[in-house]
């Protein structure tokens, strides 16, 4: 990545530096869910959870909003920005 200059913003506070696959994987089990049913939710394959999960592919935007959702957690949280697993906001 490439800077002209040095950001005007504070330097991020990764929480823990737990990646967001482990993170995923960690609420999904405790939500008892397996990679199965949470790919059904958000419309993937049990292999591409798994491959997100061990961080052998890199999360999107859509994707980051699409487990936040089924998870039921804030997007904020699955990156590490927070340690508060605060609910997405329901509708």
């Amino acid at each position: 990545m490439y800077m002209s200059s040095k950001p005007d913003l504070p330097p991020l506070d990764f929480k823990n530096n737990t990646p967001i696959g482990k993170r995923i994987a960690k609420i999904r089990k405790g939500l008892g869910l397996t990679q199965e049913e949470l790919g059904k939710k958000i419309g993937i394959k049990r292999f591409m959870v798994s491959d997100y999960e061990l961080g052998r592919v890199r999360l999107h935007d859509e994707m980051v909003a699409r487990f936040a959702i089924a998870l039921n957690v804030s997007a904020d949280y699955l990156v590490g920005l927070k340690d508060d697993p605060e609910p997405f906001p329901k509708k």
